[in-house]
This record gives structure tokens, C-alpha cells and sequence, in this order.
């Protein structure tokens, strides 16, 4: 039989709740800027660690080595609808983040391109870094190019940023796409910034140079037009089981899980069991509901559990 635990458990969560396939949804950055160090080769300043150019329509990756000097980008997202959108779809933390991406588009996406603005170093392909940052106190700030200013986030403050956990994600192949192409970035789903995310808080990725070619130039949220930052984060409901009852003889289990996920069936007459029986298998239907029928229920107790 199924314990009695499970049942309530099952029917709590399945209350008001539509089982569903999986929910994506896509934020747009919240805050982003650039920060950099300068180059006698570029005509505004040597020395720019300590700017800040919030306020600018780009952000940009490049290596020390480059002509116009260093680049790094910060961009926070807020995931707070996200959360809400999947506790309304699944119920309040009975889902799971199934995957996760960055999504970013340039105006200026084609190599050997030099941007308007000559802060900026000619577009170039190469390696860059994602990081996924513990401390979401940040600022923007306003300052942009052509008037820097010094209220937000500058390459002098990094290493208070650094200072809180902070964790690399992936690195990364940048092949110039063309102009206002845009580019999907996969993420791993490494715990601490899943953690981040189901939080329904902010979000900060940080993004450097990983060899010394990459010249990226991606748009800011500020420059907008329909390529802003996005992060897509798609949702699939935790597995459980939903009922389990008896009809002709028969025992039928019901339950949610992703749709299209093939699950075993598994039985034991002890819960303290090490090792479970596989009955069979069971494939989630296209909204995500599981069934499976066991006629060779002989034990005064069995319990079940859906597995992976």
C-alpha cells in the first residue's frame, strides 16, 4: 500500500494546482554596466578604473592586451515574477529549474567592426567567461561614454564585488553572429546560483575575457529595442506521486512529473530497504501526469516511489 503520508502530501500539492509540462520565462536585465581600465590608445583617458559607465546602450569583454584596454560587464535580472509565474503554474516550491540560458544581441556583431564610439575595441571572436556572483549590492550608475560619472559600479570597486563568493559557470566560444543576431549562452545548473534563482531575488552574471582575442560588444537593457539581456529560466514540476487506490484488484498510481520523462516504478515492503523493485515504467503524458497500474499487489504492505 501507499503510506498514508505520501497521499496527503500528494493532495496538498495537486489542490488548485494544474499539473502542466514545463514553463519557461525570459527577464530582461534589471541593471547592467561595463566597467574598464583604459589605454593610452584610446583618445578619452589612460586611466578610466575609475568611471563608471552605467548608463551606456553596451557592454563589453575584452583582455588586457587589447588596444583600447580591458572590458568586463555586470548584469543583474530580477527573478521575482519568474518564481511567482511558477508557483501560480505548479504550487509554491514544488517545481524545479530544468534549464537555464543568457540570450544576448549586438548592433555591432560583425568581425572586424570598429563601434562608433572609440572607447571600444574593434569586434573580434574569442573565449570569454560567465561567473555567476554572491553580492547583488551593486549600482548601475548613469555614467555613459561619452560622460562618465562615478556614481555606480567602476573597475576599482571589482574587488568588493569579488570579495563575496562568486563562482565561474562556463567559458565560452564568441563566433561574431552578425548584427542584431541574437546569441543563446546555456548555463549549468550549479547549485549555488539555482539556489539564487528559486530565491526569487536578484541575480548577478559577470562576464571576462578568457584568452586575448575576444572583442564582445552585446546590448545593455538601456539600449533596449527588443535586444535586451534575457534569462531564460525554464521550470519543471518536482516528481511526485499524486494518488494510489485500489480498482478490481488492481493498484493504480498516479503522478506528475516532466513531460515526456520515462520514470521506473519502483516497490518495497520496507521503507529502510536499500534496494527497490522496478516494476516497470511509466512516460508522463504531454501535461506531465504519470499512470501506472500494478495487478500483482500480494503484500499486506508495499510502498512506491517514482524514480529517474
Amino acid at each position: 500500500m501507499i503510506s498514508s503520508r505520501t497521499i496527503v502530501a500528494a493532495v496538498l500539492v495537486c489542490l488548485g494546482h494544474a499539473a502542466g509540462a514545463q514553463v519557461t520565462n525570459s527577464s530582461i536585465a534589471v541593471e547592467t554596466a561595463f566597467v574598464c581600465t583604459g589605454s593610452p590608445n584610446y583618445e578619452g583617458g589612460a586611466d578610466l578604473t575609475g568611471l563608471n559607465f552605467g548608463g551606456s546602450g553596451t557592454l563589453a569583454i575584452a583582455p588586457a592586451s587589447s588596444p583600447k584596454g580591458e572590458f568586463r560587464s555586470v548584469v543583474m535580472f530580477n527573478l521575482a515574477g519568474a518564481v511567482t509565474l511558477f508557483n501560480a503554474t505548479y504550487g509554491s516550491n514544488d517545481w524545479t529549474v530544468g534549464s537555464l540560458s543568457l540570450i544576448l544581441t549586438s548592433n555591432y556583431g560583425q568581425a572586424g567592426v570598429q563601434p562608433n564610439n572609440p572607447i571600444f575595441n574593434v569586434i573580434s571572436g574569442g573565449r570569454f567567461v560567465i561567473e555567476w556572483l554572491a553580492d547583488d549590492d551593486w549600482s548601475e550608475g548613469s555614467g555613459t561614454p561619452a560622460s562618465p560619472t562615478t556614481d555606480g559600479v567602476t573597475w576599482n570597486s571589482l574587488p568588493g564585488l569579488l570579495a563575496q563568493p562568486h563562482l565561474p559557470l562556463c567559458t565560452n566560444d564568441y563566433v561574431p553572429p552578425g548584427v542584431n543576431v541574437p546569441v543563446t549562452w546555456p548555463l549549468p545548473l550549479e547549485t549555488n546560483l539555482v539556489a539564487n534563482l528559486v530565491s526569487g531575488g536578484n541575480v548577478t552574471f559577470y562576464f571576462y575575457a578568457a584568452d586575448d582575442q575576444v572583442g564582445y560588444l552585446f546590448n545593455s537593457y538601456i539600449y533596449g529595442r527588443g535586444n535586451d539581456p534575457l534569462l531564460t529560466v525554464v521550470a519543471t514540476p518536482c516528481l511526485i506521486i499524486l494518488s494510489g487506490a485500489f480498482t478490481n484488484s488492481v493498484f493504480h498510481l498516479t503522478g506528475r512529473g516532466g513531460a515526456g520523462t520515462e520514470y521506473q516504478i519502483q516497490s518495497s515492503t520496507n521503507l529502510a530497504a536499500a534496494n527497490w523493485l522496478t516494476l516497470g515504467t511509466a512516460t508522463a503524458d504531454t501535461n506531465g501526469f504519470i499512470q501506472f497500474d500494478d495487478p500483482a499487489v500480494t503484500n499486506p504492505r508495499r510502498f512506491y516511489r517514482f524514480s529517474q
